[in-house]
């Protein structure tokens, strides 16, 4: 893709969209910043080159996260037909936890059918659009019907691929994507024995795995979870997904704690976040106070939320799709809430594309370690027994509100891909849950 083809051709909110798609299945962010990634280069196929100090991590990842990732070739003749096999059930044969923790994930569905419905019309449309999306979502080039090439003018064309499994490729991020190159596989050091799995006699091991310590490194899950500053679309001086910086900036990267150790806990590959209630709560810390003596009617009531962002490694929440809201409430003697008296708050990062340009309402996210403390204030009616005091958060409130309607307001769509944004419109409306809720009771008078 030419320099032309890469500059910003943003027409308006739908086509933005249309053309930078959403996250990744995990994330609205991949696709749009994928616009204005430096073009994917093709070296020829081989294994990664293992990095032997500290200055050559950087070339170490390089050269392991080509994307996309090189057909891996021919199997050696020695290998079993399991062996041979990119498909992730074909791992689980002989990982069953590892297989059984990935098909939770996100990583299992970032073809899911919202990424998959914005992507599925582009393969026909516009290749280089869905080439741009695929190298985090579906990253194999077994995954992809097309292979880019470069021609003799020096310009992208794409070539039909013979090795495309259709499959795989709605397999989304497989286990293939991080642990074979050139059908090698590839791993972190020995865990701990007790961890480690035993396996019966004559097993097929695929030539055993090279081990390397840049597995458990931040790093490796850069490539996806990092638009570069100097590379990418800037929304009031800060790129769209900035997870690895807000990481590396702070007291978790300093002490240099990996993404790995608190997403992957004892090597389980569930990589939970915003969307797991329970996983949330230990990231983060809620409480709330009545601040006012009095409750005698017509006085003033204040009450303070503080939300402590005491565990998470990045800022809560790190990206612009999920918003949490702080609410609070008066209640009767029954428990009912007072008409009129309900108020919010908003932790989150509010950017649109409007207008042509893209705009930020607001970003009162919490950076790693930091607080927010927010105050309700009321003037006492005479019937107020209680106040509640909850938190909600809405892990894909971005595409359930913003971008699935203005998706499926485009006329062009295919009836495959409307069917596919419906499903994920409806799907991203059950993922909101409380996370906090306590009913304080007012002090006597």
């Amino acid at each position: 893709m030419g320099k032309k083809g890469r500059r910003l051709r943003f027409r308006s909110w739908q086509q933005t969209f249309l053309w930078g798609g959403g996250l990744v299945g995990l994330l609205v962010l991949l696709f749009l910043v994928a616009r204005f990634l430096p073009p994917t280069s093709h070296r020829d196929d081989q294994a990664p080159r293992f990095a032997s100090s500290d200055q050559e991590v950087e070339e170490f990842f390089k050269d392991y996260w080509r994307r996309p990732i090189p057909l891996q070739g021919s199997p050696p003749t020695n290998y079993t037909e399991k062996e041979a096999s990119l498909r992730p059930e074909a791992c689980g044969s002989c990982h069953p936890r590892q297989y059984a923790d990935w098909k939770e994930s996100l990583h299992s569905r970032a073809m899911g059918p919202g990424p998959w419905g914005q992507i599925i019309d582009l393969t026909q449309t516009s290749p280089d659009e869905a080439s741009l999306c695929m190298i985090c979502h579906a990253p194999l080039s077994e995954q992809s019907a097309l292979l880019a090439k470069t021609t003799e003018r020096n310009e992208t064309a794409y070539e039909k691929n013979a090795h495309f499994d259709s499959e795989l490729q709605l397999q989304g991020i497989t286990c293939t994507a991080c642990h074979v190159r050139q059908h090698r596989r590839f791993g972190p050091p020995k865990g701990e024995e007790s961890s480690t799995p035993k396996y019966p006699a004559g097993t097929p091991d695929h030539a055993g795995v090279q081990r390397t310590p840049y597995f458990e490194k931040a790093e490796f899950c850069k490539g996806c979870h990092q638009f570069e500053p100097e590379n990418s679309l800037l929304v009031n001086g800060k790129p769209l997904q900035d997870t690895f910086r807000e990481w590396q900036n702070s007291i978790w990267g300093k002490g240099e704690a990996s993404c790995q150790e608190c997403h992957m806990p004892q090597r389980r590959h569930l990589w939970k976040g915003i969307h797991d209630r329970e996983w949330v709560k230990g990231g983060v810390r809620i409480e709330a106070q009545i601040q006012t003596e009095s409750s005698r009617p017509g006085d003033a009531l204040e009450l303070t939320l503080e939300v402590v962002n005491a565990a998470a490694g990045h800022k809560f929440p790190t990206y612009t799709t999920p918003k949490i809201f702080v609410r609070a409430a008066l209640l009767d003697g029954s428990g009912k809430t007072l008409p009129g008296t309900e108020q919010e708050k908003i932790i989150g990062w509010d950017a649109r594309f409007e207008d042509g340009k893209w705009k930020e309402y607001f970003d009162t996210r919490i950076p790693p370690g930091g607080q927010l403390q927010e105050t309700f204030r009321w003037k006492l009616p005479p019937e107020v027994k209680k106040i509640r005091a909850w938190v909600e958060v809405h892990p894909d409130h971005f595409y359930h509100v913003h971008f699935y309607p203005a998706f499926l307001k485009n006329q062009e769509l295919s009836s495959q891909a409307r069917k596919l944004i419906e499903k994920a419109l409806q799907d991203s409306g059950r993922s909101a849950y409380i996370l906090f809720d306590k009913i304080l009771l007012l002090p006597e008078s």
